[in-house]
């Protein structure tokens, strides 16, 4: 593959480590070991929290070197709170700083790569195209308005006129960007609806933290199932991840607590969430189903190798049919079966990787049947289902697959601009 040209890559990102960016980092990272000279362009870290951490002044820029690649801050609002207007604030401040004390960074680039979570993200990126000519790449995590809107985010007045602006103002990093890449194949159909050309679209996965797919050790195994008081040879449905409306974790919980006892199926639910009080009602006295509080990455793997399937949770929203939560990729590329309750991209992928059962979001009764029949498996078969997802992960989601796919489309970009 060609080298990076003397500019290089600028990596416009909002959030980056220290903050909890494994996504970005991962992908900037991936890109300069594929032989790009990339930089990084992010804000003042503050997030998950909305406290800057000592080294650090929310209203001063700075540059370091982190993990070997060249990074430059400029301040922000610091917020991450349930506040609507600081949200924004914390979104625009650093839209409008980066934009700012960015163009330096941008203008000697040959090319940038947006990173567009929040889409506000991409203000730099479309200065300095405007100003001196360097093309820009969305990658798109999620759909802006939609996400901020599915969410409850903004609501009211206030909430009609904020998205008549982002409506305009998404509209323009479109139209501006030399491609736009997405992580979700359903996110095509929906934005090329918006008008955005087909030939200017294409799927780029997220890929997660990736080792080979190795069988559980049983001693570990043993000693986690004991802990949570079951049995060497039950079923074990576990999920990881946040606990709210739009998980719609409510109907998995019903359904194990309608199970009989001895059908020896227990669910383990780990995390944290506005939803997980009610959870914990409904569930209550029921000695098959499982809570634990969330835990370090880290720590996942053994807990994950303790169970037998995996389950995937959304609302039956049209937002989320486009949406591939990240706990696809983990799981599949754990080479753990699934168990999916959603409709689109992510049901898609296990349809089509052949790694587990997908079932519509809120049917009891297809719950059920799923469950047990994950459960009437031997663990011969539930493995082999999870080592298809694997191969699906290696040939379409992985590293690799992702990091060429991202070169390529900004060497194109380079090249269509000294053309």
């Amino acid at each position: 593959m060609k080298k990076s040209p003397a500019g290089g890559v600028a990596f416009v990102c909002q959030w980056y480590p220290p903050e909890p960016a494994s996504v970005p980092q991962g992908i900037a990272a991936a890109l300069a070991e594929s032989g790009l000279s990339v930089r990084v362009l992010t804000g003042v870290p503050n997030y998950p929290t909305g406290v800057v951490p000592d080294g650090f002044a929310a209203w001063r820029p700075s540059r370091e070197m982190r993990d070997g690649l060249r990074v430059q801050r400029t301040p922000l609002y610091p917020s991450h709170d349930a506040s609507a207007p600081r949200r924004l604030l914390n979104y625009a401040s650093w839209a409008v700083s980066s934009a700012f004390f960015g163009q330096g960074l941008l203008r000697s680039s040959d090319v940038a790569l947006v990173y567009s979570s929040p889409a506000t993200a991409a203000l730099a990126a479309m200065v300095a195209r405007r100003l001196w000519g360097t093309p820009y790449v969305l990658l798109v995590q999620d759909v802006w308005p939609d996400s901020i809107f599915a969410s409850g985010f903004l609501t009211g007045a206030v909430g009609r006129v904020a998205r008549r602006v982002l409506d305009v103002f998404v509209g323009r990093t479109y139209r501006g960007a030399d491609h736009v890449a997405v992580t979700s194949p359903g996110m095509i159909d929906l934005l090329a609806s918006r008008g955005v050309p087909p030939e200017k679209l294409s799927v780029v996965h997220n890929w997660v933290d990736e080792g080979p797919v190795a069988d559980a050790d049983e001693t570990s195994t043993s000693r986690v199932r004991e802990s949570w008081g079951i049995g060497a040879d039950d079923f074990v449905l576990m999920y990881a991840g946040n606990h709210g409306q739009a998980q719609a974790l409510q109907p998995i919980v019903e359904v194990f607590a309608d199970l009989p006892r001895d059908a020896g199926c227990h669910l383990v639910l780990i995390g944290d969430g506005v939803a997980k009080a009610g959870l914990i009602d409904s569930a209550r006295g029921n000695a098959t189903i499982h809570f634990m509080d969330a835990v370090p990455r880290e720590d996942m793997a053994a807990l994950m190798s303790a169970s037998d399937a995996q389950l995937v949770s959304l609302a039956d929203e049209p937002l989320f049919a486009v949406t591939m939560p990240s706990k696809v990729q983990s799981i599949l590329a754990a080479g753990l079966p699934l168990l999916v309750s959603a409709t689109g991209d992510s049901a898609d992928v296990v349809r089509s990787a052949g790694a587990g059962l997908t079932v519509a979001p809120g049917d009891r009764q297809a719950l059920r049947d799923a469950v047990l029949q994950l459960a009437g498996m031997g663990r011969a078969e539930r493995r082999q289902l999870g080592r298809r997802g694997r191969g699906w992960y290696d040939e379409h989601m992985s590293r690799a697959v992702g990091s060429e796919a991202l070169h390529r489309l900004l060497e194109r970009a380079v090249e269509r601009r000294r053309a």
